[in-house]
């Protein structure tokens, strides 16, 4: 038979100590985040391999990559939604240069 004891001492301060415990700041420091509170991509040895940390930091690099890719692609949307625009205007312009001179001559006959 076992005995157990839980004395309202070692309880006191148990959510405390979990939210400390699960706080990366106590255990890495302020230095393992950057400015804009993402974990640091610029050294990937600053976690011991196979952590939590180490994870969460691997797939802030992947979001970080697919972000800057996705900012390119939007910035090439862009400028092919202009450029469409611009031959569709020229087109428009076009058509209706056309038509012009087809009503000219159209109407001479």
């Amino acid at each position: 038979m076992i005995e157990l004891s839980i004395y309202s001492d070692d309880i006191r301060d148990m959510d405390e100590r979990l939210d400390r415990a699960f706080d990366i700041k106590n255990g890495w420091g302020s230095e393992a985040f950057d400015n804009n509170g993402n974990i640091a991509i610029d050294d990937m040895t600053r976690f011991p391999n196979g952590s939590v940390f180490q994870v969460i930091q691997k797939q802030q690099m992947v979001i970080t990559d697919q972000q800057e890719k996705i900012d390119i692609l939007i910035k090439h949307i862009k400028q092919l939604d202009k450029t469409v625009h611009e031959i569709t205007d020229c087109l428009d312009s076009a058509a209706k240069n056309i038509f012009s001179i087809g009503m000219r001559t159209g109407n001479k006959k």
